[in-house]
């Protein structure tokens, strides 16, 4: 990720130097499952399939979907848009604030997986 688009919004909110996850929405964005809920229902994958239905399809477990929605609430936070075909890797401050919010019962992890169209 564009570490410089993370110090971008940190100095937005006069938080200068300090993590991307001190920024004052990240925690209502990011990580509130409320607000993850809500998203998930606007959001889709490249194949155009919504984030529920890919939840059933592939049977996931509650934590692993929240952590999916909880990236990309991340990347509209710092971005807004980045487009469809383009991946950005996160800080890993933010996949560990993320993880621990939302454990994986086994405590493994994987990495992104592009979607078969």
């Amino acid at each position: 990720m564009d570490m410089d688009r993370c110090t971008e919004r940190m100095a937005e909110v006069e938080k200068d130097g300090q993590c991307i996850t001190a920024h004052p929405g990240y925690a209502a964005c990011c990580l509130n499952t409320w607000v993850l809920s809500t998203a998930a229902i606007s959001l889709r994958t490249m194949a155009q399939k919504t984030y529920s239905a890919t939840k059933i399809e592939k049977n996931a477990a509650e934590s692993e979907f929240m952590q999916s929605v909880a990236y990309r609430q991340f990347v509209r936070l710092v971005y807004a848009y980045v487009g469809a075909s383009r991946r950005v890797p996160l800080p890993n401050c933010v996949y560990n604030s993320i993880r621990e919010a939302f454990p994986n019962v086994d405590s493994e992890y994987k990495g992104y997986e592009e979607e078969e169209t």
